[in-house]
């Protein structure tokens, strides 16, 4: 039964790669010089990158001290913060943006449609897989480490910084990466929350698709699946990292 369980996975991931690709592939083929604006498609492919990169920083930065926390001083405040973390997982991300719309307009008018009320959104949003990340590699990292740190005299920061901080990188790198390729494509609260007159890639596609132009979509699909190709390559390099740098167990005959 394994050639037949393997053709048969085979088959699914042939489907959903080949096919996606090639409806790509016929929309650009399909499109003229005429469908093309090359002057919206790079600032919408900037304006991708730039609250994308923002989101990332952002949400990886909040991520890192919840997921230490996490990993390493079990109790009931951490607990509770680390649940906290994990609410924005739960709600759609056109809750979050109406929430932050409301907040944006009684109590914080100068950033409504600003560039930071919606990077706050993707933090809210994406933060429960950065502490996910973050946290796993911190777990898997071997606490004896700390431990010596602090018997050779490190204090508690100075440890943080040299040794639980480098331990936790596969971690944080894989946090940001998965962080920029979700902020990437997100559609609902990048359509309430952008700032008037800035579009995205993805809020492009779903303008373009949404009139029925579908040759004029595709190059904004083209461009996004690219762009969303370099958190995907770092993501693997991260992952790969983080498994490589795994403490081998030891065994009987291990020298000491």
């Amino acid at each position: 039964w394994r050639p037949v369980a393997l053709v048969g996975a085979g088959s699914v991931a042939a489907v959903a790669l080949l096919f996606p690709v090639a409806t790509l592939g016929f929309w650009l083929a399909r499109g003229t010089s005429a469908t093309l604006d090359l002057g919206r498609l790079v600032d919408a492919a900037t304006a991708t990158v730039t609250v994308s990169v923002l989101g990332a920083i952002l949400t990886t930065a909040l991520a890192v001290p919840v997921g230490i926390l996490a990993a390493r001083y079990r109790g009931k405040l951490v607990t509770v913060v680390e649940q906290a973390s994990y609410a924005g997982h739960a709600l759609p991300g056109v809750v979050v943006a109406l929430a932050l719309v409301f907040l944006g307009v009684r109590y914080a008018r100068p950033l409504y449609q600003e560039v930071p009320l919606l990077v706050i959104a993707y933090a809210v949003l994406f933060l429960p897989a950065a502490v996910g990340a973050v946290r796993t590699s911190v777990a898997q990292s071997p606490r004896r480490l700390e431990d010596v740190a602090r018997s050779l005299g490190l204090g508690p920061w100075a440890t943080l910084r040299r040794v639980t901080l480098p331990l936790a990188g596969p971690g944080v790198a894989t946090g940001a990466a998965l962080v920029l390729l979700v902020t990437m494509k997100e559609l609902p609260a990048t359509l309430l929350l952008r700032p008037t007159g800035m579009d995205t890639l993805a809020t492009r596609l779903w303008t373009e698709t949404g009139s029925g132009a579908y040759a004029a979509a595709a190059p904004y699909a083209a461009a996004l699946v690219l762009l969303a190709a370099v958190p995907t390559f770092l993501l693997t390099y991260a992952q790969t990292a983080s498994r490589t740098r795994l403490p081998r167990p030891t065994t009987a005959g291990d020298p000491p």
